[in-house]
């Protein structure tokens, strides 16, 4: 199984512990972009809405394409009551059925899952001239708590392909940056690295641990092993936890002038 379909075996937990986000960056998504609220937003990856709801409850119409079915279901069935749209499909593949042009493209903790030598490119001609690619991503600096590290140590003791999670986040952040650039489709306008406190209960953060794509990966008895284990250290923790969290987002505009090139390719 691949990490990047394994979200969709456990997508109960996953809905049931990943975090929002907060206001204060919708907010200022929403006031640098310009953002229309007659367009309808295409969302990339929506998971079970976290980022989603955030801009229906603003009165958005949103489209969202989500590779995973059963996360899929979860996410229409809570957005029954807003104007929302969902698509099961892998983006790389992804035809709407009637022309789609939109100006305000966003993705939240899943680009990077995306093929690079496709999703900018389908971005691009997906977004009207000077549209906006918004992508926001949670960063969780380096836990304090001996109980949580020895799990993590635990965690890479079974499934030991940890390159990119063993980055520090100001080098994900440039990266990030220069990914953008790279692209040769878009430019980087703006970006915000918002600070804030996500408190959690033991259970919250025990679900957070095993909606984990390293963690939902391992075959079923080393996950069983596994999670005894960090059951038996979180005991210790204090309930509630509060961590301290950063969100970053980067708002990258459609280049211009790039119509003839990209028809070529």
């Amino acid at each position: 199984m691949q990490r990047k379909e394994t979200f969709d075996h456990a997508a109960k937990i996953y809905d049931a512990s990943r975090p929002s986000y907060p206001n204060e960056v919708i907010d200022w998504i929403v006031q640098r972009t310009g953002v229309r609220k007659e367009d309808r937003l295409l969302e990339i990856g929506p998971g079970t809405g976290q980022a989603t709801f955030k801009f229906a409850e603003r009165g958005y119409k949103i489209h969202c394409v989500e590779r995973g079915r059963n996360l899929a279901k979860i996410l229409q069935e809570k957005g029954a009551d807003y104007d929302l749209k969902v698509d099961v499909s892998d983006f790389e593949k992804w035809q709407m059925k009637i022309p789609f042009n939109t100006s305000f493209i966003f993705s939240a903790t899943a680009f990077h899952w995306l093929d690079p030598t496709v999703k900018y490119k389908k971005c691009y001609d997906l977004l009207e001239d000077k549209g906006s690619l918004v992508l926001l991503w949670h960063v969780a600096p380096k836990t304090q708590l001996d109980e949580v590290k020895k799990a993590y140590d635990l965690l890479w003791e079974y499934y030991p392909e940890r390159e990119e999670m063993s980055k520090s986040s100001h080098q994900l952040i440039a990266e990030r940056k220069q990914e953008i650039e790279n692209s040769g489709y878009f430019v980087l306008e703006d970006y915000l690295d918002y600070r804030w406190k996500l408190y959690e209960s033991r259970e919250q953060l025990t679900k957070s641990f095993f909606s984990q794509s390293s963690f939902i990966a391992l075959d079923s008895e080393k996950q069983k092993v596994l999670r005894a284990k960090v059951i038996d250290l979180y005991q210790s923790i204090d309930d509630p936890l509060a961590a301290d969290m950063h969100t970053t987002v980067y708002i990258a505009r459609k280049k211009e002038g790039l119509e003839g090139e990209s028809e070529s390719e």
